[in-house]
Formats: structure tokens, C-alpha cells, sequence
């Protein structure tokens, strides 16, 4: 039976599982998904755009992986979506190029965060609400300046070695590029979405840039010290903004996957 590449476009509830790798005796979306597509031929590993940690969602993540004798395209969606919780969703299937492959073919990914002071109700384990006494202590009444948000992110634009905003033990290549920051209000609401968009982001990056940009718009440090971690990196000890306010929006091919 011939083997074929397939990929899948995923969203998942970051709150239902352990992050996306394996971990043993923990639910994961990697475990889930092999599961599921064990008995659809799956043969090999999953391929997976970004590794998402504990608690962070995604909108559109990214799988590729060889099968004999799967279904595909809508046939393969609803045979996934049969098989795994509800906390995690197939959106599109489509059968792929041999070579794909949902890490090195990516062109960049747009991570999404939200912060609010507070949140509204509704949103609550899908963003930062302030105050948040385990990150800034005393602060009661918390002002966010967006525009400082947004000054302290603009710096991070570019090509830099992240190693200061990385995890501790992160690999030894820590240079990546930031393709654009914005910081986008909601109508009406005291919330905002920061997306970050790059051609790869190291772990814990986005959080502990995100962590030091409110810290800035709440007016505790300056916008500039984003720039003074990046010129001399070392173990970053600033705020880490919490999982739950982050989300994996999308990831771009090219040609697209899922035409």
C-alpha cells in the first residue's frame, strides 16, 4: 500500500493539555493525535509547526506525517475528529507534497496574546488579566500604556540573538527574526491583542517578551530595556507572562497548505 504525506491544520483549548510534545503519564496533543492516527496507517512521527507549552492554545497549528492507506482530505478531518477530545479540533486535512514538512517548510508564525485590565469574564483562561499580584506585586490599579507596550516590542523587530528571552538550556542557535509587532486594541474594552509575527521563535520567547512590554506599559521599567537584553543577553529574570494568554494564530507556506 503506498505511503503518502498528509497535513492537518489543528486548533486545541491549551488548558486540556500538558503543551503539544509527549510527556509520559500526561495528556498531550501529540498523544492524542497519535492516537487517533495510529489506526488511519500512520506510520513515523508527527511533524509539528511549534511545540506549544502548557496552557497555550492555538488557532492554527500545523502537523505533517506519512500514512499507508489513510483517507484523505475531508474524509481524513472528520476520521480525526472522531477520535480525539473535544478540546482539540481538525480544521483541514489535505494531502501534501512528499518534501512538506510543518517545521522547516514554514515561512513564519503569528503568535497572538491577549492582555486586559481586567479581562472581560468571558475570556478568562484565554488572557492576562491585571492586576496579577504574583507578577506585580502592590499594584493594585494597574494603567496599561499601550503605546509603551508597543514602543518596547518595535526594538525586538529585526534579526537578534534571543538567548536573554529564552529558557534556560534553550539550543545554542538563538537568533531569529521578528518580522513585525503591533499591539491592537479592542473596541471598547480595556484589552488588547500583542501578535508577534517571525520566522521562528525560541520557548518561552514570546511570553518573557510580552512580560517585559506590559511590564514597560505599566510604567515599572522602560521601554529601552528590551534593547539593553537583547545587547547583553543572559538568563532572563523579568516577569513571564502566564500561558493561558497566548495563542498560535497561524503559520504561512508557501505555496499554501490548505488552499
Amino acid at each position: 500500500m503506498e505511503k503518502r504525506r498528509h497535513a492537518l491544520l489543528l486548533a486545541y483549548d491549551g488548558g486540556a493539555f500538558r503543551g503539544f510534545q509527549r510527556q509520559p503519564g500526561m495528556p498531550t496533543v501529540q498523544e492524542a493525535l497519535e492516537t487517533a492516527l495510529r489506526p488511519l496507517g500512520l506510520t513515523g512521527r508527527l511533524d509539528v509547526a511549534a511545540r506549544t507549552d502548557a496552557g497555550v492554545h492555538a488557532l492554527g497549528q500545523v502537523v505533517t506525517f506519512w500514512a499507508r492507506g489513510a483517507p484523505e482530505g475531508a474524509a481524513l478531518r472528520a476520521a480525526v475528529n472522531a477520535a480525539t477530545p473535544p478540546a482539540l479540533l481538525c480544521v483541514e486535512a489535505a494531502r501534501v507534497h512528499p518534501s512538506t514538512h510543518a517545521r522547516a517548510s514554514a515561512r513564519s508564525r503569528c503568535y497572538a496574546y491577549l492582555v486586559g485590565t481586567p479581562v472581560p469574564e468571558v475570556l478568562a483562561g484565554r488572557a492576562w488579566s491585571l492586576p496579577d499580584e504574583r507578577a506585580f506585586p502592590g499594584l493594585a490599579e494597574p494603567r496599561l500604556d499601550a503605546g509603551a507596550v508597543a514602543a518596547a516590542l518595535r526594538l525586538a523587530v529585526g534579526e537578534h540573538d534571543f538567548a536573554g528571552f529564552a529558557r534556560p538550556g534553550e539550543q545554542r542557535d538563538t537568533v531569529r527574526t521578528l518580522l513585525s509587532a503591533q499591539v491592537i486594541p479592542a473596541e471598547g474594552q480595556p484589552l488588547w491583542a500583542v501578535v508577534l509575527r517571525g520566522r521562528g521563535f525560541l520557548r518561552a520567547m514570546v511570553r518573557n517578551l510580552v512580560g517585559t512590554a506590559v511590564a514597560a506599559g505599566l510604567g515599572l521599567l522602560p521601554p529601552e530595556r528590551i534593547s539593553e537584553i537583547l545587547a547583553r543577553p543572559a538568563r532572563y529574570r523579568g516577569v513571564r507572562a502566564p500561558a493561558w494568554g497566548l495563542t498560535l494564530q497561524g503559520v504561512e507556506y508557501e505555496p499554501p497548505l490548505f488552499p
